[in-house]
């Protein structure tokens, strides 16, 4: 199953405040340069809300490479978007869903 981050990306923008929505052009342009298999990681769990393991089952993998590949992900968007110099609990968390 792929996810298309531009089709998501109009479900993102729910504000006109013009630094919410350079920030959501700019997480959707990091989105966009991760591996498609991050990128429906992270648009389900992340964005969906959907549990690791209903991920697992509707992708047809384990629920470990979820979790792996979600780790992958985040790290991968953190450093896109330069938060990887923050410390952890600063830097925006997508929610985790167990």
């Amino acid at each position: 199953m792929q996810l298309d981050a531009e089709e998501m990306s109009g479900s993102l923008i729910a504000t006109t405040d013009p630094t919410a929505s350079c920030q959501l052009r700019e997480l959707e342009n990091a989105l966009a340069r991760l591996r498609p298999e991050e990128q429906e990681i992270i648009l389900l769990v992340g964005l969906e809300g959907i549990r690791y393991d209903d991920t697992a089952q509707i992708l047809g993998i384990p629920i470990g490479t979820v979790r792996s590949r979600l780790f992958r992900g985040r790290e991968a968007l953190r450093k896109l978007l330069d938060m990887d110099s923050q410390p952890r609990s600063a830097a925006a968390e997508l929610p985790e869903a167990a």
